[in-house]
């Protein structure tokens, strides 16, 4: 079932590759994951059970345009192969807007694949979706082995109604973008039959072409996180640091008053060191491939800088109020020397 989500101006479809255990689902999607483009693509997670997994992960196509003024967006999973796993596979179909039917062409999965249809259909109905109506595409994988059914066989026992079919080899990629794309135009036909609206296609843009294997390591997707570290641009902070000028130097007290040069030496010196450390910290950052771990030492700095100033603030008070002890003595010195000269 689409979801319209207003906040985004979001459609979410929802694909499910479906069939018997080790046909290939996994393959596709990990296969479908490395060749389309990362800027649109959301992380691989896999939730493993004891001898299967089930895969998924977004998709947000360009080419395909929008809905209404909504973007489309593409969830794809896969369900486990397994019988014994069925709750899984029926909660992973629920809501599906369309499903890609992965058969194993192997004469000896014969039963399973017929298995496996059937208890999709059942699936489906529980889930309240008519599986004439929703979009269905089969792919008859594994076609580079020996002893596998003709396409002509596997229409006859799978696919009567005629819905459409590939023909795949999804460990070397054969098949799986061709599967893909017409799932995604069959379910985009779907929804605007089925909620009576018009899709408006963008012109086609270039797909992009996949980065070379060296440029990117494989990763075991099970041993990737999964959540994809987010590195947060290195904030400014919330104030600016004030230009520092010093204040002119004091006339020096009466003998016997309070001497205050080594306050003024203490926050000159504090400010100095304030302001290195402060650079030091922003040029790290512009060179650091960590932009969130210098942010917090960034952070940090700004924190002892606001300590700093306070401490300041504490000892320009004591200062003040030093000076006007100062100037209280001055004047008191000034009135006896009046009194003197008049004496």
């Amino acid at each position: 079932m689409a979801l319209f989500n207003y906040a985004t101006k979001e459609i979410t479809l929802k694909v499910v590759y479906y069939g018997p255990g080790l046909s290939g689902k996994t393959t596709n999607l990990q296969q479908l994951h490395s060749v389309l483009s990362p800027e649109r693509r959301g992380k691989l997670l896999s939730l493993a059970t004891e001898a299967d997994r089930t895969l998924f992960f977004d998709f947000m196509p360009v080419e395909l345009g929008k809905i209404k003024d909504f973007s489309i967006r593409f969830q794809l999973y896969t369900v486990p192969g397994q019988v014994r796993y069925n709750a899984t596979r029926k909660l992973v179909l629920k809501g599906a807007d369309g499903v890609v039917f992965v058969a194993d062409s192997q004469r000896m999965m014969r039963e399973q694949n017929s298995e496996s249809l059937l208890n999709m259909r059942e699936n489906l109905l529980a889930n309240n979706i008519d599986p004439t109506d929703i979009p269905v595409i089969f792919q008859y994988n594994k076609r580079d082995l020996d002893d596998i059914m003709s396409v002509d066989e596997l229409n006859r026992e799978l696919n009567p109604d005629s819905f459409p079919y590939f023909e795949a080899v999804a460990i070397d990629g054969q098949g799986v973008r061709e599967t893909f794309d017409t799932a995604t135009k069959l379910i985009l036909k779907y929804i605007s039959r089925k909620h009576r609206i018009d899709v408006k296609l963008t012109e086609k843009v270039e797909k992009p072409v996949p980065e070379p294997p060296v440029a990117e390591p494989v990763v075991d997707p099970l041993l990737e996180p999964l959540v994809e570290p987010v590195v947060e641009p290195l904030l400014e902070p919330a104030y600016e640091q004030p230009a520092y000028n010093p204040a002119p130097r004091p006339a020096p007290a009466e003998p016997g008053g309070p001497d205050i040069t080594l306050f003024l030496k203490d926050i000159i010196s504090t400010l100095g060191e304030l302001r290195e450390q402060i650079e030091r910290v922003e040029k790290s950052a512009d060179n650091s491939r960590d932009a969130h771990k210098e942010k917090v030492r960034y952070d940090l700095a700004v924190q002892k800088f606001d300590k700093a100033m306070s401490d300041i603030r504490g000892k320009q008070e004591k200062m003040m109020s030093m000076l006007k002890e100062i100037k209280a003595s001055i004047d008191n010195a000034k009135t006896k020397k009046r009194w003197f000269f008049f004496g």
